[in-house]
């Protein structure tokens, strides 16, 4: 009888070693790299957090790993995030990309490309005011439209992930496609500095996929962004026949160099390298500072003549936030390029007798050239 509980005993032992004793939370395979299987799923999951009416119908296969056990309301500017979970108790939060809707109000979030400092806080009303931080990096800049959107959906978001946290679930993707991945930028660096200021807790780990993204910040956003995701734990996916992620169409001035660069004092740099400015240098370089004061306070103008009164309908008491007068959107994050072959363009013409704006941008052709990826 000894000996029979003896080895019940052995055997308890060995089950509460073999798993984690006292850590309750759930256990699932979660790796930082590059996993195309894992890329291919989430684009599934990316076509899926659509309503088919958006995206003319669906084209790629339905998820095979994951299930939607969660979907926000729509919010002011037309965002929506999507949360699905595996049975292996890992977690996609998917953000919902721009819609066709009857008011214009979801493209008037891609078009509010105002540049922001990604730390700060944004006065919505009376009663609210959204305080983020985004990039802790000197002149760190983000896109205002993007970030209102990001507003609209944290505390959702928030309560979401600590909802899962209580379900035992520490390892979330991070998704979007098109306008989505612009705020799934933004969205990964907001939880990722709440978790390092012991806002969130430490044992969460995310991982972002960024589909079809277009430019949501400036150089030193993208030096932060990828400082604090580095490791691979973070990117993003382009097709190179898809025309969105060269967008915000930008314009770099040398307000967007570093205080000390060769344009600090260029007159000075360039005789020192033997390049001596000749006889026409001062009126071609006033032209090109005129010329781009130009640029920059047209498209502000144009911003606040056709886009701002559709925000600023949607948010009354709403006050403009501190305006960095650039419009030098760069690309962000570890980029993975999808490359449009001759197959590619057979199946996806490149011609203007088969005009489709959307047609490379949709997931199904990120869905196409990620299966052909070796």
């Amino acid at each position: 009888m000894k000996k029979l509980e003896t080895v019940v005993m052995l055997i308890v032992i060995i089950v509460i070693i073999g798993s984690g004793g006292c850590n309750k939370h759930e256990k699932s395979e979660f790796n930082s790299g590059f996993d195309k299987s894992e890329l291919l799923e989430l684009i599934t999951v990316a076509e899926h957090m659509y309503d088919s009416v958006d995206i003319s119908g669906f084209k790629t296969p339905l998820p095979t790993e994951y299930i939607r056990v969660y979907r926000s309301p729509v919010s002011v500017l037309k965002n929506r995030f999507d949360i699905w979970k595996s049975e292996k108790s890992k977690v996609v939060i998917a953000i919902r990309g721009t819609i066709l809707d009857k008011k214009g109000i979801s493209f008037a979030e891609d078009f509010h490309a105002y540049m922001v400092p990604a730390i700060g806080k944004i006065k919505i009303s009376n009663e609210i005011t959204f305080q983020y931080k985004l990039a802790e990096l000197s002149g760190a800049g983000v896109h205002l439209g993007l970030l209102l959107g990001l507003y609209t959906l944290h505390e959702d978001m928030i309560e979401q992930i600590n909802l899962r946290y209580t379900e035992g679930v520490r390892n979330y993707y991070i998704i979007g496609h098109s306008q989505g991945s612009g705020v799934a930028y933004l969205a990964t660096a907001y939880l990722w500095y709440l978790q390092k200021d012991g806002k969130l807790p430490s044992d969460i780990q995310f991982k972002t996929y960024c589909i079809a993204a277009p430019k949501s910040g400036n150089t030193p956003f993208a030096y932060d962004y990828e400082n604090l995701t580095k490791g691979g734990w973070a990117f993003s996916i382009q097709n190179t026949a898809d025309w969105i992620p060269y967008c915000p169409i930008t314009f770099e001035t040398a307000g967007d160099l570093p205080p000390i660069s060769g344009f600090t004092k260029v007159r000075e740099v360039l005789t020192e390298i033997h390049y001596p400015p000749g006889p026409n240098f001062n009126d071609a370089y006033a032209k090109y500072g005129k010329l781009q004061n130009e640029v920059l306070d047209g498209m502000q103008q144009v911003i606040k003549e056709i886009i701002y009164p559709k925000i600023s309908a949607l948010f009354p008491e709403y006050v403009e936030p501190e305006l960095i007068k650039s419009l030098d959107f760069e690309r962000i994050g570890v980029t993975i390029p999808l490359i449009a072959d001759k197959d590619y363009y057979k199946k996806f013409p490149d011609s203007k007798a088969h005009f489709n704006v959307w047609e490379n941008h949709s997931p199904y052709p990120y869905y196409y050239l990620a299966g052909k990826m070796k």
